[in-house]
C-alpha cells in the first residue's frame, strides 16, 4: 500500500517543484488531469453521440460568439503578459531556484497564468461540445480530439516539473495561435455577414505548422545547450512537435492542396 502511494502521489511531489504543489489539479500526480480527460473521451466517442441521436441539433450561435471572445481576450492579453515575465521563454532557468511562496510580482505572474493556460486547455474541451450538440461530427476528426486529449497533460507536466520560464515557449506561441483561431472562430460565430471576412482559414494552419516547427527548434536547443531544462521535458516537447508537424502537414495536404471530389464538394 505504501509503494502505491508512493508512485501514486509522493513521487510527484519529490520531483515537482514544490511553488506549484498547492495549485488546484497540480497537487500529486496528473491522475485527475487523465480522469478529466478520459470523462471528455467518453463524452466524444459514446455520451455526446447518444444524447443527439435523436435530436435536432441545437442553435448555440451566441454562446459560441461569446466563448470565442473570451478567449480572443484570454489568449491575447496571456500573450502579451507572459512575453513580459518569461523573457519570451528562451531562458533555461533551475526551477528549484524559485520559492515556493514568491513575492516578486513576475514570478507570481508566471506561476498564476502557467495555471490559468493550464486550464484553458481543459476549457477547450467547450469546442468539441459545440460539434457535437450542433450535430457537426465532421468536426470531430482524430486530429481535433487527439489534439484537444494531450494538452491538458503537456501543461500539466510543464508545469508540475518546471515552472520556470523555457518551460514558457511553447504556450506563449500557443496562446498567439489561439487568440488567431478564436478570433476567426468569433466571427464565423457572428452570422452570415461575415462570411466574407473568413478567407483566411487555410493561413491559419500554416501559422499552426509554424508553430510546431519553432517548438521542434527550441526542445532541440534546450537538448544541445548546456541548460538546467529536464532533458526528457525536451524530448517530449520535441516528439510533441514532431507528431503534430506530420498530423498538420497531412490535414493540410487534405484539406487545401488535394482537389476534392465530386462527393465532398457537394458535402460541403
Amino acid at each position: 500500500m505504501e509503494l502505491v502511494r508512493y508512485y501514486f502521489y509522493d513521487f510527484w511531489e519529490e520531483i515537482g517543484a514544490p511553488r506549484v504543489s498547492n495549485l488546484p489539479l497540480i497537487h500529486g500526480g496528473p491522475w485527475k488531469v487523465c480522469a478529466i480527460v478520459g470523462l471528455y473521451l467518453y463524452f466524444v466517442n459514446v455520451l455526446g453521440p447518444q444524447f443527439m441521436k435523436n435530436r435536432p441539433a441545437y442553435d448555440l450561435r451566441i454562446y459560441m460568439l461569446l466563448y470565442n471572445s473570451f478567449l480572443v481576450g484570454f489568449n491575447g492579453v496571456g500573450f502579451f503578459i507572459g512575453l513580459w515575465v518569461t523573457d519570451y521563454g528562451w531562458k533555461a532557468i533551475d526551477c528549484t531556484r524559485y520559492d515556493p511562496n514568491p513575492t516578486d510580482i513576475k514570478e507570481s505572474l508566471y506561476m498564476y497564468f502557467g495555471w490559468l493556460y493550464f486550464i484553458s486547455k481543459l476549457a477547450d474541451f467547450i469546442d468539441t461540445a459545440f460539434f457535437i450538440l450542433r450535430k457537426k461530427e465532421s468536426h470531430v476528426t482524430f486530429l481535433h480530439v487527439f489534439h484537444h486529449s494531450v494538452m491538458p497533460l503537456i501543461g500539466y507536466f510543464g508545469l508540475k516539473i518546471h515552472p520556470g520560464p523555457y518551460c514558457a515557449f511553447m504556450p506563449l506561441l500557443n496562446v498567439f495561435v489561439h487568440a488567431v483561431m478564436y478570433f476567426y472562430y468569433a466571427l464565423s460565430a457572428a452570422g452570415p455577414s461575415m462570411k466574407k471576412h473568413l478567407w483566411w482559414k487555410k493561413q491559419i494552419t500554416q501559422i499552426q505548422m509554424v508553430q510546431f516547427s519553432l517548438t521542434l527548434i527550441h526542445s532541440i536547443n534546450g537538448l544541445q545547450s548546456k541548460c538546467q531544462w529536464p532533458k526528457w521535458l525536451a524530448v517530449c516537447e520535441g516528439l510533441h512537435a514532431v507528431i503534430f508537424i506530420v498530423m498538420f502537414s497531412a490535414f493540410y495536404k487534405q484539406a487545401y492542396l488535394s482537389k476534392p471530389s465530386t462527393k465532398s464538394l457537394k458535402s460541403q
